[in-house]
C-alpha cells in the first residue's frame, strides 16, 4: 500500500523514512481523513511505538514520516532464524503487547500487525504503521472497497477483517496470536499460494495447533494461542497482554518439571528487561525531540494547545533543551488575577470545543492573588467568585497582543478587579466603568468621542418571555412610558397611529411576529425581534431604565482598551483569520439563539451576544432614524461593528436590544452625524473603459488540472480540483455537480465575501450561500483566490491601500485565476458553456464586481449585498468598480436588504444601482439586513436564473 524511501532531515541531521501511500488508497482516504488520522497517530507516546514524525498531503500525495531504525524486521530475523526460543519469542510478544494495550486504551486498533511491521531496535520490539491503520475507514474491516484493496495481510487477519466486520482490540489480539505462532512454529497459521486462499483455509478450516510445527511448545501456550485466534471476537482475550500473559503463566508453570526452561525465560526476561532500561532512556528522549519538532510545526499552525502538551511532556523528559527554552514561550500564556479584596476563588475553562461545541470543564485555578499560572496559549472563560461580592466573568486571551506584536514571549495576561459588592448593580445586569470613549465602528465619524459615566448594562438581550410581562403589565397603554413625539422616517405622526402600527398578527398589541400576543412555541428564553425602537424603550423604562447610546453600548461590547484603528475586535477579542465566531457567536445561521448560549462570547465586562444573534437598538439617533449595531444571526462575522440606520418605527425579525440604566446622571444620547445621502459618481466612457480591459489580458495557458478529492452527498457531488494559476503557482477550485438534474449543467460561478479571507473557508461558504440553489438544479464553480484560507499570502504581505498600484495588480491577478477556472470549465463535457452566470456577495458584489465586467463568458448577473464603498475611493481608474460596473453587459438582479448595515441602501446601495445599465432588475427585501434569509433571496435568485438561464432539467421522478 506504500512505498518507503530513506531520506536525509536537513534540519536535525539524521535519517528518517518516508512512508508514500500509493495512489489509489490516497484517494480512496483522502487528504483531510488522513491528517486527521496522522494527528492522533502522532499524539502515541510509547517506547514500543515508532513515533510519527510528520504527514502531509504533497498535491494528492499523502505520506508520513517516521524515524529511521538501524536494525531489522521481525519479518528479516524470522527469514534468517525461521523460528525463535520460546523465552525470546515471549519477550519480544509482551513488548508488543504493552505497545498495543496502550493504543486501545486511546481509542487506536492497529489493524495490520504483521513481523514487517515489528522493527528490532537493538533487540527491542518497535510497532510501526499506525499511521496507515489509523487512516482507513471505519467498520468495513478496513477494507478498501473502491479500489479493492484492503488494509492488513491475509495471514494475520481476524475472521471480522476478512469479512467486513467491525474491528476492535479483539483483531489485535488475533494478530498477535498469529504473530507468536509464527515466532514459535516459524509459518503463520494460515498458508496458502494466494490471499484469497489464505483467507477461505481461515475462514473455513480449524484452528492449527502450534504443538504440530514445534512439539516442545508447552501445551498451555498452545491452548492460549488458539483461543488468540478464535473465530468470534468474544471468545478471545480481553486485552493482548492477557494472552500473553496467560502465556508466560502456562510456561511457568510447566517449568517446574523442567526448571532448566524456566530458568531460561526468566533469564532472558530479565537480560531483556536490563537492556531496555537504557534503550527506553535513549528512545524516550528521541521521541522528545521528535515531539519538539511536531510541537514547532503546530506552533506554526496556530495549534498552540496541541503544541504545549507535546512540550509540556518533552520538559519532562529533556529540560534543558534549547529547542524546548524557545517554544514554551511561544505556546504558553502565563495568567495573573488580582482581586480586591483578595481570598477570591478563580476557575479557568479553556475554550476548545469538539464536534457538538462543548469544551473541556472548567478546572478551579485557586485564589487571589493568582501569579503567573501557566496555561496553554489559548482563550479561557475566567470565572472570580468570593462570598458576598456579584461574581465577575472575563475572556483571557493573549491574542491581541500577538496580533499587534506587543510581545511574542513570556505573555502575561493580567486583570486587576475590584469586586463589586453583591446588589451593587440591579439583577441581570453588568457594571461598565466610565471614561473618555472613542467609537470604532467605520461607520463613525472620524474621533468621534464622549465622555461616558459609569453605567450597567443588561447581561443578556431582552428575551420573549420578559417582553411578555411588559405587556402583560399593560405597557403599551402606559403612555408615560413612550417617548415622543412619534415619527416614522420623513414625518411626525400621533400616537395613536404610530401604535396601530405596533400589533402582532392578531392586530393585538406586540411584536409583529407573535400571534395572540403569544410568542413561537419553545422561544421564552430567545431574543425578542420585530420591536420597534419606540417599543424598545417603553420597554426599558418600564424597568427604570433606557436604552443604551452607541458610546455606552461600544464601551460595553470592546471595552475602553480596545484600539482605535482595530475594527476587528469583538467583545472576547481580537477576529484572527481561520477563527470563525462558531461556538462564540450566532452569526450567519438561521435563526435566533436562546441567550447566554455562547460563554466564551462575552464581552470583556461579562455581557452576553453583544455580537450576533440580533442586532440591538440604541437610544442614539440619526437623522430621522436611530442606530442600530452588533450584527445578527443573518450576518457574516465581520458585519459586527457596522451601523444601521433604521426608522424609529421600523422593525425586523433580526432587529432587537438590551437597557442600560446611568449610575450617576442619566447620559444623554447626543445625534451622530452619519452621512446619508446619495452619492453621484462618474465612470469613465466606453473607449476608454475598452482601453482599460486591455490590462485584463491574459495568456492561455496549459491548465494541468486533476481532481483531488471527490466527495458524494446526497444532494450533489464536490470535486477538489487543482489547476495552473500564474508561472510557479496553482489554484484550488471546487466543483459542485447537483444530482436532481442531468447534464450539461448550467453553472454559477461563485465569488463571495471577506469571509473566506479572515473567517469561514470557501468551499463552506459557498454551500452555504448557494446550497439551495445546488438543490434545485445548478452546478456551482467557486475558486480559492490568492489571500483566502487555504491560500494565504506569503509571510510578510501587506493589504494594499485602493489606490496603490499593489491593489490594481493584485485585482488583475485575481481576474486571471477566476477567468483561469473558466477556462476549466470549458473542459468539461458535463458543463453548459454557454450558461454561466456569475454570483458576487457582498466583497463579489462591490468592490470586485469588476470580474463580473472582465469576462464575456457570464450570461447573467447576480449581486447579493451588492455597493459601491466610499471607503475604497479614490482607486485607480483600471481597478474602480465605479468604472466597471456600467459595462456589466448581461441581465443584472441586484438583490440587497433593506436594512443592509454594510452596504447602506442610500449611501451605497442606491449609487450601484444607478451605474448599472439595462437590462438589470433590483429587489430591495424588507426587514432583512446584509445578507438576506434564504428564503426571501432564493426564489428570487432562482427564477432570475430561470429566465435568463433557462429552466434546468430535472431528473426524472424529480420535479
Amino acid at each position: 500500500m506504500a512505498l518507503v524511501y530513506l531520506a536525509h532531515d536537513l534540519r536535525h541531521d539524521r535519517k528518517v523514512a518516508i512512508k508514500v501511500l500509493k495512489p489509489g488508497l490516497s484517494a480512496i482516504l483522502g487528504s483531510e481523513r488522513f491528517l486527521q488520522e496522522s494527528r492522533i497517530a502522532a499524539q502515541l507516546d510509547h517506547p514500543h511505538i515508532l513515533t510519527l514524525i510528520d504527514s502531509g498531503d504533497a498535491g494528492g500525495v499523502l505520506y508520513y514520516v517516521i524515524p529511521y531504525v538501524r536494525g531489522e524486521s521481525l519479518r528479516a530475523k524470522l527469514d534468517r532464524e525461521k523460528r525463535l526460543g520460546i523465552g525470546a519469542a515471549l519477550a519480544l510478544a509482551a513488548q508488543i503487547a504493552s505497545a498495543l494495550d496502550y493504543a486501545h486504551r486511546r481509542g487506536v486498533i492497529h489493524r495490520d500487525i504483521k513481523p514487517e511491521n515489528i522493527l528490532l531496535h537493538e533487540g527491542e520490539a518497535v510497532v510501526a504503521d499506525f499511521g496507515i491503520a489509523l487512516a482507513a475507514p471505519a467498520g468495513g474491516g478496513g477494507r478498501l472497497t473502491e479500489t479493492g484493496m484492503m488494509l492488513g495481510t491475509p495471514a494475520y487477519m481476524s475472521p471480522e477483517q476478512m469479512t467486513g466486520g467491525e474491528v476492535g482490540p479483539a483483531s489485535d489480539v488475533y494478530a498477535v496470536g498469529a504473530l507468536l505462532y509464527e515466532m514459535l512454529t516459524g509459518e503463520a497459521p494460515y498458508t496458502g499460494p494466494t490471499p484469497q486462499s489464505i483467507m477461505a483455509k481461515r475462514l473455513t478450516g480449524a484452528v492449527p495447533s502450534a504443538r504440530r510445527g514445534r512439539p516442545e511448545v508447552p501445551a498451555a501456550v498452545d491452548q492460549a494461542i488458539r483461543r488468540a485466534l478464535a473465530t468470534d471476537p468474544g471468545d478471545r482475550y480481553e486485552t493482548v497482554s492477557g494472552f500473553v500473559d496467560a502465556c508466560v503463566r502456562a510456561t511457568a508453570g510447566g517449568a517446574r518439571r523442567r526448571p532448566y526452561l524456566l530458568l531460561g525465560i526468566i533469564s532472558l526476561l530479565l537480560v531483556a528487561s536490563a537492556a531496555a532500561i537504557p534503550i527506553w532512556f535513549s528512545l524516550q528522549r528521541e521521541r522528545s525531540r521528535t515531539s519538539l519538532v511536531q510541537a514547532e510545526q503546530l506552533e506554526r499552525q496556530g495549534k498552540y494547545a496541541e503544541a504545549y502538551d507535546l512540550a509540556a511532556v518533552a520538559r519532562r523528559r529533556i529540560p534543558d533543551d534549547t529547542t524546548l527554552a524557545r517554544l514554551l514561550p511561544l505556546v504558553a500564556d502565563r495568567l495573573t488575577v488580582m482581586t480586591e479584596p483578595a481570598g477570591a476563588r478563580v476557575t479557568v475553562q479553556r475554550f476548545a470545543p469538539d464536534s457538538a461545541g462543548l469544551s473541556p470543564p472548567p478546572v478551579e485555578a485557586g485564589t487571589t492573588p493568582l501569579q503567573n499560572l501557566e496555561v496553554p496559549r489559548g482563550d479561557y472563560r475566567v470565572v472570580v467568585e468570593k462570598a458576598g461580592f456579584a461574581p465577575l466573568e472575563r475572556i483571557a486571551s493573549s491574542a491581541y497582543l500577538r496580533s499587534e506584536m506587543i510581545f511574542r514571549r513570556d505573555s502575561v495576561i493580567h486583570f486587576e478587579l475590584a469586586l463589586p459588592p453583591a446588589g451593587r448593580s440591579p439583577a441581570g445586569m453588568v457594571r461598565v466603568p466610565g471614561g473618555s470613549q472613542q467609537l470604532t465602528s467605520p461607520d463613525a465619524p472620524v474621533n468621534t468621542t464622549d465622555d461616558v459615566g459609569d453605567f450597567d448594562i443588561d447581561r443578556f438581550e431582552v428575551t420573549n418571555e420578559d417582553y411578555k410581562e411588559f405587556i402583560a403589565s399593560g405597557g403599551y397603554a402606559n403612555g408615560g412610558l413612550w417617548p415622543g413625539p412619534f415619527r416614522d422616517e420623513s414625518r411626525a405622526i400621533g400616537s395613536a397611529a404610530a401604535l396601530e402600527r405596533m400589533i402582532d398578527r392578531t392586530h393585538l398589541p406586540g411584536p409583529r411576529s407573535w400571534t395572540s400576543q403569544e410568542f413561537p412555541t419553545g422561544m421564552a428564553r430567545h431574543p425578542v425581534t420585530d420591536v420597534t425602537w419606540y417599543e424598545a424603550a417603553a420597554f426599558c423604562a418600564s424597568k427604570g431604565k433606557r436604552l443604551p447610546s452607541i458610546f455606552q453600548w461600544e464601551r460595553a461590547a470592546r471595552s475602553e482598551d480596545t484600539p482605535h484603528d482595530v475594527q476587528a475586535m469583538l467583545p472576547w477579542g481580537v477576529a484572527a483569520p481561520r477563527t470563525p465566531a462558531t461556538f462564540r457567536a450566532n452569526f450567519s445561521g438561521t435563526g435566533t439563539t436562546p441567550v447566554g448560549a455562547y460563554p466564551f462570547g462575552i464581552s470583556p465586562y461579562g455581557a452576553y451576544d453583544m455580537a450576533g444573534n440580533v442586532k440591538e437598538w440604541t437610544a442614539t439617533p440619526v437623522g430621522n432614524g436611530y442606530l442600530a449595531t452588533g450584527g445578527s444571526y443573518e450576518d457574516p462575522l465581520y458585519l459586527f461593528g457596522e451601523y444601521s440606520v433604521l426608522g424609529g418605527l421600523s422593525s425586523g425579525r433580526a432587529v432587537g436590544f438590551r437597557c442600560a440604566r446611568s449610575v450617576a446622571a442619566a447620559d444623554a444620547a447626543k445625534p451622530l452625524p452619519i452621512e446619508r445621502r446619495t452619492p453621484v459618481y462618474h465612470p469613465i466612457g466606453e473607449a476608454e473603459f475598452r482601453s482599460l480591459l486591455s490590462l485584463y489580458r491574459y495568456d492561455r495557458r496549459p491548465l494541468d488540472a486533476r481532481v483531488l478529492e471527490r466527495i458524494e452527498t446526497p444532494d450533489w457531488t464536490r470535486e477538489k480540483i487543482q489547476y495552473a494559476g500564474e508561472p510557479g503557482d496553482s489554484v484550488i477550485g471546487y466543483l459542485f455537480l447537483p444530482r436532481q438534474t442531468v447534464p450539461p449543467y448550467q453553472i454559477i460561478h461563485y465569488v463571495g465575501s471577506l469571509a473566506a479571507f479572515v473567517a469561514e473557508p470557501t468551499p463552506e461558504e459557498a454551500i452555504q450561500v448557494l446550497g439551495p440553489h445546488i438543490k434545485a438544479g445548478r452546478a456551482v464553480w467557486v475558486a480559492v483566490l490568492k489571500g483566502m484560507i487555504g491560500r494565504e499570502w506569503e509571510p510578510g504581505h501587506r493589504e494594499p491601500e485602493p489606490n496603490s498600484v499593489q491593489f490594481r495588480d493584485e485585482m488583475v491577478f485575481r481576474s486571471g485565476e477566476l477567468r483561469r477556472g473558466l477556462d476549466y470549465l470549458e473542459t468539461r463535457a458535463e458543463i453548459d458553456k454557454t450558461r454561466i452566470a456569475y454570483f458576487g456577495f457582498s466583497w463579489g458584489a462591490g468592490s470586485r464586481l469588476v470580474y463580473a465586467a472582465t469576462d464575456d463568458r457570464y450570461r447573467a448577473v447576480v449581486l447579493v449585498g451588492g455597493g459601491l464603498d466610499e471607503r475604497m475611493q479614490p482607486t485607480l481608474p483600471e481597478a474602480s468598480n465605479i468604472n466597471f460596473a456600467p459595462y456589466i453587459k448581461p441581465p443584472k438582479l441586484l438583490l440587497n436588504g433593506r436594512n443592509d448595515e454594510e452596504n447602506r441602501w442610500l449611501s451605497r446601495g442606491l449609487p450601484l444601482w444607478n451605474l448599472l445599465r439595462a437590462p438589470k432588475k433590483l429587489v430591495l427585501v424588507d426587514g432583512a439586513s446584509h445578507s438576506p434569509p434564504p428564503e426571501d433571496r432564493v426564489p428570487v435568485v432562482n427564477a432570475w436564473l430561470d429566465q435568463t438561464l433557462g429552466p434546468v432539467k430535472r431528473t426524472a421522478g424529480v420535479r
